[in-house]
C-alpha cells in the first residue's frame, strides 16, 4: 500500500478502507463488517482533519522583554488582521508573513 500510495499520490479514506477490506486476513474477511466500524470512523476523522488544515506563510515572534510589549504586539497584529496564534504564558505569537515588515517596524519603535 505504501509503495503504490506514494507513487500514485495521496490516498483518500475510501481507497484506504477498500484496500483494508480487499486485503483482510481470511479470518477477518469472514466477519461483517470486514473492517470494524471504529476503524473506518477513525480513518474518516483523520481525512477530515487533514482537509481542514490550511498552510499560511507566517512569522513567529518570541522573547518579548515584557508582558506589556507582548500584549501591545498582539493588539497591533489583531488590529491589522494578521494575528494567527498567541501564547500569553510563553509570550509567543504568530502573524501572517504579509504583516512582518509592519510588525518589525512597530516593535522597533516600541523598544
Amino acid at each position: 500500500m505504501q509503495q503504490s500510495g506514494t507513487k500514485g499520490g495521496a490516498w483518500g479514506c475510501g481507497e484506504i478502507i477498500t484496500f483494508l477490506q480487499q486485503n483482510a486476513h481470511p479470518r477477518a474477511a469472514e466477519r461483517v463488517p470486514t473492517v470494524p466500524e471504529n476503524v473506518t470512523d477513525q480513518i474518516r476523522l483523520w481525512e477530515s482533519d487533514l482537509n481542514r488544515v490550511e498552510m499560511l506563510p507566517a512569522q513567529l515572534y518570541d522573547e518579548f522583554p515584557s508582558q506589556e510589549l507582548f500584549d501591545a504586539a498582539c493588539d497591533f497584529a489583531r488590529q491589522y488582521g494578521g494575528l494567527l496564534w498567541e501564547d500569553t504564558k510563553r509570550k509567543r505569537l504568530i502573524v501572517k508573513t504579509e504583516l512582518h515588515t509592519e510588525m518589525r517596524d512597530y516593535l522597533r519603535r516600541q523598544r
